[in-house]
C-alpha cells in the first residue's frame, strides 16, 4: 500500500509531557492555578488547535496524511512522501530535518506567542492558504545548506541544519583545540567554537556576535566563543567563513571534549587527539520559505547590529 502523501511530524507540549511523565510538582501547581503554569496551558492549547487546523486543511485539500511524534520519527518514514510538515517550533523542525534527505519540508509554528519560528513558514491562521500555494506548485522550496563532517573519518550521524558547538564537557572548563583552515593551524583556548549555517545564524551564532544571513546564503561561519587572549595575540582563526569546497578541522586537546549537533540532544565525544572536520558538502534541506520569514530574519539582523554597537 502506498504511503499517504504527507507526513505530519509534531511535538508534544510541555504540559502534555509533564502529565504523561506524572510530574507531581507540576500537577500540584496546575491544580492550584499557579501563575507559573499559565504559559504552559496557553502554549498547550495553541499547539493542539494548530494540529487540528493542519489536519483539517489537509483533509479539505483531499491530501492523505500520517501523523508521527517527533521522537518516533525515523528516516525511512520520510521517503516517498510529497511533503513533510513539521508542527511545533524551530526545535521540532530541526529534529525533523535530521531524518529528511530530499523531501520538501514545511514548518508550522504552533505557538507564535512564545516562539519566533525563524524556520517556520506558516502558523494556524496562514497554513491553509500556504498549503494551497505549495500543492499548486506556486511556492517552491528553498535549498538551505547543511553542514556535514567526520570525526576521525567516521561520518556525523546526520546533516546539521543549524550549528555545531565544540566545547569541553564541563561548560565552566576551558576548551583547548587546534583549529586548521586553508593550511593555517592555530592553538586556541576559549569556552568553545560555534560553526553555523545560514539557517542557524539567528541562534547561538548571533548571540556570540556572528552575522545573521539569509536562508539562501550558501556559506557557513565559524566563531570562537570567549577566546582566551591573556597569553598571546588575537587569534587569526577566531572568525571565518566557509564556502563550497572549503572545510575546517578542529583537533581536541581535551580529555573530555564534546561536539553538540543542532542543540543539546545529540552529543558526540571528542577526546584528546580526535579530529572533527566540517564542510558544506552535505545535501541541502528543501525548505519552504516565505517573504515573512525573510523579514523576520532581517528584523533580527538589525536588532543584533544595534545590540553589538
Amino acid at each position: 500500500m502506498a504511503k499517504p502523501e504527507v507526513l505530519v511530524v509534531y511535538k508534544k507540549s510541555q504540559l502534555r509531557l509533564a502529565l504523561e511523565k506524572r510530574n507531581s510538582r507540576i500537577k500540584r501547581l496546575l491544580r492550584r492555578g499557579d501563575p507559573s503554569t499559565e504559559p504552559m496551558r496557553a502554549a498547550h492549547e495553541a499547539h493542539e488547535a494548530t494540529l487540528v487546523e493542519v489536519e483539517r486543511a489537509l483533509g479539505d485539500a483531499g491530501v492523505g496524511c500520517t501523523r508521527v511524534y517527533r521522537a518516533r520519527l525515523r528516516a525511512g518514514m520520510c521517503e516517498g512522501r510529497r511533503l513533510v510538515i513539521s508542527v511545533g517550533g524551530d526545535g521540532t523542525l530541526l529534529d525533523t530535518s535530521h531524518k529528511v534527505a530530499a523531501t520538501p519540508v514545511l514548518g508550522v509554528n504552533s505557538d507564535t506567542a512564545h516562539s519566533v519560528g525563524f524556520l517556520c513558514a506558516a502558523h494556524r491562521g496562514t497554513f491553509a492558504a500556504l498549503l494551497s500555494e505549495v500543492l499548486a506548485g506556486r511556492l517552491k522550496p528553498t535549498a538551505v545548506r547543511r553542514l556535514g563532517g567526520t570525526i576521525d573519518g567516521a561520518a556525523l550521524p546526520f546533516p546539521v541544519l543549524n550549528d555545531v558547538l565544540v566545547a569541553h564537557k564541563n561548560p565552566a572548563a576551558t576548551s583547548r583545540v587546534l583549529v586548521e583552515h586553508r593550511g593555517v593551524v592555530e592553538d586556541q583556548k576559549s569556552s568553545g567554537i560555534w560553526v553555523a549555517t545560514a539557517a542557524g545564524s539567528t541562534a547561538a551564532m548571533s548571540s556570540a556576535g556572528g552575522e545573521i544571513t539569509g536562508l539562501h546564503d550558501a556559506r557557513a561561519q565559524l566563531r570562537v566563543r570567549e577566546p582566551f587572549l591573556a597569553d598571546g595575540p588575537r587569534y587569526a582563526l577566531a572568525t571565518l567563513w566557509l564556502s563550497d569546497g572549503d572545510e575546517v578541522s578542529v583537533t581536541s586537546k581535551m580529555r573530555e571534549g564534546r561536539v553538540y549537533l543542532d542543540g543539546p540532544h545529540e552529543v558526540l565525544d571528542l577526546p584528546m587527539g580526535a579530529r572533527l572536520t566540517l564542510s558544506l558538502r552535505a545535501p541541502p534541506l528543501l525548505l519552504f520559505a516565505t517573504q515573512e520569514m525573510a523579514l523576520r530574519r532581517e528584523t533580527a539582523r538589525q536588532n543584533a547590529l544595534r545590540s553589538h554597537l
